[in-house]
């Protein structure tokens, strides 16, 4: 068995389709990991999101013209994940939003968590992503099954455009003769919308409702903190403050009549704000976060209940999670103040289980995988050579075949892959789409040379530099001080300062130049003296392999 039978009856329910709600909002259902849907106007369509990337797009945008030869006036992000927002080239041009054509909305802090993530973070957290999508993994049954909200989260040209509106309130619009609201929703994503078009009594809520599993009120990947009772509170809205006949998520299918609305919205937040309850209750008593995960479970009838199966969220990795919330990383036992180094430990661990060999015949023939894991976890600590990545890798993937977890199984997946590249594709890098790095600001990738510096190397500099924007009419600086680097937003007196088109910014971010070698070509102007100041910097490049050590 190479798939979990849940896991591809779970897959089996997103066959793709277009659903008609209502008289006007058509969804494109199984096309994407994500829905798409589309407001036919009076005067034009507007789009609710944009899938995850172009070639899927393309064909919901083929399916969405047979329905309506209008021309799109507005696109409205739900928020900033990838998979909502980086189709959206399929749709519309640049040229169209910049010309006023088309609008384009979002909550006001969507480009602070495009940004933020793409930004300080973004090499780490690109490959996380990779590894919870199962960006290398072959799309058959020995690897990516499914994304666990949706198909295949699958390879391809990706697209963005920052918002041109953006709204921190519940804002109403008429947009191509069509009344609506946007409507914070926090829950998943701080800068969450959803979308009430009060005249159809239709509500589209985005990943408020995140899908048809267990909601992942933690994602393997890496995000910030995801509050369970903020988002309990806005599901308590979701159900109470609209009259809704039908609400449309864009994962999952959709939810018609009071009935099942108010079924499906109920175990949804009672789900989330049990998990929450008893992992306090049980940190209360002094229970570990581990082992309130092990032996926590749901109440039957939300264990059993259709939406919430733990096919994208799971106790395991929500309980800590919530524990991490409130108190940190640290639970009170002194012996994890000052860990051991992983080698150290796992040779001492070797040695007292009898060496090297002994452990690696217990660990190829242990019928208990987790253990096996454990066990082959030691060897690879303790010396990472072919023989023990080869077995720790073998042992992987046959956990991950166990698993109807999507991105357990994924994740795993890709693990054996880096330790044992041999037997599949190098782990890849989901890197920031170009239209995303476009909208960077300046300051922020100035912001985020401040966590590239080799701070042994400039414990006894300092050095200021000025960077003007003459497109912006800014100036910015950068200061290394003893080891750390200050960004200051206006830059006052500089030892040197540089003169820098906003063009630049996007090649350097986009690996297509350098600081040295724009100002030699004379594409950045100097004045003063720079006395090494870019060599006290990392080069930007693609992370260290993620590593699988205890």
């Amino acid at each position: 068995m190479t798939v979990h039978p849940d896991l591809r009856a779970h897959a089996a329910r997103f066959s793709p389709e277009i659903w008609k709600s209502g008289e006007r909002v058509y969804t494109a259902f199984g096309y994407s990991i994500s829905s798409v849907s589309m407001i036919v106007g009076d005067e034009g369509l507007i789009l609710i999101d944009t899938g995850a990337q172009e070639h899927d797009a393309a064909a919901i945008w083929t399916e969405f013209q047979k329905i309506s030869d209008k021309p799109i006036k507005a696109v409205i992000y739900t928020h900033f994940h990838n998979d909502h927002v980086n189709g959206v080239g399929a749709f519309v041009s640049p040229e169209q939003v910049e010309s006023g054509e088309v609008k384009v909305y979002a909550h006001r802090d969507l480009m602070k968590f495009v940004a933020g993530i793409g930004g300080y973070l973004a090499p780490l957290m690109g490959r996380r992503a990779s590894y919870q999508f199962g960006a290398a993994l072959p799309r058959d049954d020995t690897g990516f099954v499914h994304g666990g909200l949706g198909m295949p989260f699958n390879p391809g040209p990706r697209s963005f455009i920052a918002p041109t509106d953006t709204v921190a309130e519940r804002t109403a619009l008429t947009l191509c003769g069509v009344p609506l609201e946007l409507v914070p929703t926090p829950g998943e994503s701080d800068d969450h919308l959803s979308i009430w078009l009060p005249g159809d009594k239709i509500l589209l809520t985005g990943d408020t409702i995140q899908g048809e599993a267990l909601p992942n009120v933690y994602t393997l990947r890496g995000t910030p903190y995801r509050d369970p009772m903020a988002w309990v509170r806005t599901l308590d809205f979701v159900r109470d403050g609209f009259d809704a006949d039908i609400i449309i998520p864009h994962h999952g299918h959709r939810l018609q009549g009071r009935e099942e609305i108010e079924d499906v919205v109920t175990a949804y937040r009672d789900a989330i704000q049990f998990l929450h309850d008893q992992t306090l209750r049980g940190m209360n008593k002094g229970i570990k976060p581990a082992d309130i995960a092990r032996d926590l479970e749901l109440p039957p009838h939300l264990a059993n209940h259709h939406w919430l199966g733990e096919f994208y969220g799971t106790i395991k990795h929500i309980v800590p999670s919530i524990a991490g919330g409130y108190v940190g990383w640290f639970y009170g036992d002194p012996l994890d103040l000052a860990p051991l180094p992983a080698k150290d430990r796992a040779e001492r661990h070797l040695a007292l289980m009898g060496g090297a060999a002994r452990v690696y015949g217990e660990a190829e023939n242990a019928d208990d995988l987790q253990w096996a894991m454990e066990l082959a976890s030691y060897l690879v600590s303790a010396d990472p050579s072919e023989k023990h990545k080869s077995l720790k890798a073998d042992i992987l993937r046959k956990w991950a075949y166990e698993q109807c977890n999507p991105t357990w199984r994924n994740w795993a997946l890709m693990c054996a892959q880096e330790l044992d590249p041999a037997k599949g594709e190098q782990p890849q890098h989901l890197m920031a789409p170009p239209g995303v790095v476009r909208a960077f600001p300046p300051a922020l990738i100035l912001r985020t040379m401040t966590v590239r510096l080799k701070a042994e190397d400039a414990l006894n500099t300092q050095i200021k530099v000025g960077f003007h924007i003459p497109e912006l009419g800014k100036t910015h600086a950068l200061e290394i001080r003893r080891g750390v680097c200050q960004f200051h937003e206006a830059a006052g007196t500089c030892d040197a300062t540089l003169t820098v088109p906003r063009q630049f910014f996007i090649d350097l971010a986009l690996r297509k130049t350098t600081w040295p070698e724009a100002i030699a070509d004379g594409i950045i102007g100097l004045e003063g003296a720079l006395n090494g100041f870019f060599g006290y910097f990392e080069k930007p490049g693609r992370p260290v392999d993620i590593t699988f050590m205890l």
